[in-house]
């Protein structure tokens, strides 16, 4: 064990940032609301959905990535389903995003999306697909770009 000064008030310091970090990226409770993000529903599954941009909660930018926390919950609470796939598209232009994201499970019904870019300004149409035992969602949600 490292017992000097400098390590303990390091530590510290280390510590105090992992807890911002943690708190600042807090998942949605279940059942979400309007304060967890944009919330989509179907049926009895309800999904939150925000936008992070370099570590922290943001509004969706243009030309530059970003990331989506998404929380699944259903009647139950917090959802067993998974999401299985975000895709985004602009309607009136008939074509979609340059990237393909990856979606990481955190546990507890919280995933990660990470390689988001919407490419330029208009209306995109993000496409949440979730799968419950054997049967999937679309969740489709209009984003305005400017």
């Amino acid at each position: 064990m490292i017992n000097s000064r400098r390590w303990r008030d390091g530590g510290r310091a280390l510590v105090a940032l992992a807890l911002g970090v943690i708190t600042s990226t807090a998942p949605a409770a279940c059942p979400p609301n309007a304060t967890d993000g944009a919330v989509l529903k179907a049926g009895e599954l309800v999904l939150a959905y925000r936008p992070v941009v370099a570590g922290k909660t943001s509004r969706i930018p243009m030309a530059q990535h970003f990331a989506l926390e998404v929380q699944l919950c259903d009647k139950a609470g917090v959802s067993a389903a998974r999401l299985q796939k975000v895709d985004a598209t602009m309607p009136e232009h008939r074509h979609g995003m340059n990237y393909r994201p990856q979606i990481t499970p955190l546990g507890d019904g919280r995933f990660r999306v990470e390689g988001m870019m919407f490419h330029m300004a208009g209306r995109w149409q993000l496409v949440f697909e979730v799968l419950a035992g054997k049967v999937a969602t679309r969740l489709p949600d209009d984003v305005q770009i400017d």
